[in-house]
C-alpha cells in the first residue's frame, strides 16, 4: 500500500511538473507573437508612404480597389529602391523602410499590409518555401537557405489576391480573374498552366508550399527576438482553417 501511495504522489508530480511545461509554452508563444496592431507612428510614416495616393472611400468598386492596391505596392517599391534587407533583431515598420530606403520581400510585405490594413481591407502574410529540391513540404520548412519569398493577400469584393513585394505584380490572370496563393498552388500541383495577364515571377510558376502568418522561422524579425519563429496566430490560425475546409 506504502508502494503505492509513493506511486501516486510521484503520478501527481509529474501531472503538475508537465502542466507547468505546457503553461510555461504557451506564454512563451503568446508572448513571442508578432504584433500586427498600426501604432500612431505607422500612421504617420503610412501618410508620407500615401502622399499622392487617393484614399478610397467604403463604396468603392472592385476597379478602385485594385488600383489601390497596385498604387500601395508601387510606394513601398518606390521607397525600398535599394534592394537590401533590414538586418535580424531590428524592426521593419513604415518608419524603418520610409526612412533607410532599404527593403526586400520580408521588410516590404510587412509595409504593404499594414498599409493596406489601415487603409480598411483585410490582409494576411504568406511565407512561400520551394519545393523544387526536396518533394516534401516539411523538409522545405525545416531547410535553411531554402528558396523563399515573403507576400501579401488582400481581401478585395471579388476574394483574397495575391501581392507580391519585390515586383510590381499582382494575381489576376488574362481573364481578369484574382486568385489566391491556394488557387496558385492548386494549378501548379496539377501542373496546369496559368495565363497570366502580367507574367508572374518564376516562384509562383514552380512546386512551392506556403504557410499562412509565419513571418520568420528563426524568430529575429520581431520582438522578442528570441529562438521562437515570428507568427502572427490570428492569421496563422488560417492554415488550420484551409485544411478543414472552411476557407
Amino acid at each position: 500500500m506504502q508502494i503505492l501511495y509513493l506511486k501516486k504522489k510521484e503520478v501527481i508530480k509529474i501531472k503538475k511538473i508537465l502542466y507547468l511545461f505546457i503553461i510555461s509554452i504557451f506564454i512563451l508563444l503568446y508572448f513571442s507573437k508578432v504584433d500586427n496592431s498600426i501604432t500612431p507612428e505607422d500612421k504617420k510614416y503610412i501618410g508620407y508612404f500615401l502622399k499622392n495616393i487617393k484614399i478610397i472611400d467604403k463604396n468603392r468598386t472592385f476597379d478602385d480597389e485594385l488600383l489601390f492596391i497596385k498604387a500601395v505596392q508601387d510606394t513601398v517599391l518606390n521607397n525600398s529602391y535599394k534592394d537590401r534587407e533590414i538586418p535580424k533583431f531590428l524592426t521593419r515598420e513604415p518608419k524603418d523602410i520610409f526612412v533607410s530606403k532599404v527593403g526586400i520581400c520580408f521588410d516590404r510585405s510587412r509595409v504593404i499590409e499594414k498599409i493596406l490594413r489601415n487603409a480598411g481591407f483585410k490582409t494576411r502574410h504568406i511565407s512561400i518555401y520551394s519545393t523544387q529540391k526536396t518533394n516534401s513540404a516539411i523538409k522545405s520548412l525545416l531547410t535553411p537557405g531554402i528558396s523563399s519569398h515573403a507576400i501579401t493577400e488582400v481581401l478585395t469584393s471579388k476574394g483574397w489576391l495575391v501581392v507580391d513585394s519585390n515586383k510590381r505584380w499582382v494575381a489576376i490572370d488574362n481573364e481578369d480573374n484574382i486568385l489566391s496563393i491556394k488557387d496558385i498552388f492548386l494549378h501548379v500541383g496539377k501542373n496546369t498552366q496559368i495565363k497570366w495577364i502580367v507574367e508572374a515571377p518564376s516562384i509562383y510558376n514552380k512546386k512551392f508550399t506556403y504557410i499562412y502568418g509565419l513571418y520568420s522561422r528563426h524568430g529575429n524579425f520581431y520582438p522578442p527576438y528570441n529562438f521562437i519563429p515570428d507568427i502572427e496566430w490570428n492569421e496563422f490560425m488560417f492554415n488550420i482553417t484551409e485544411i478543414i475546409g472552411l476557407d
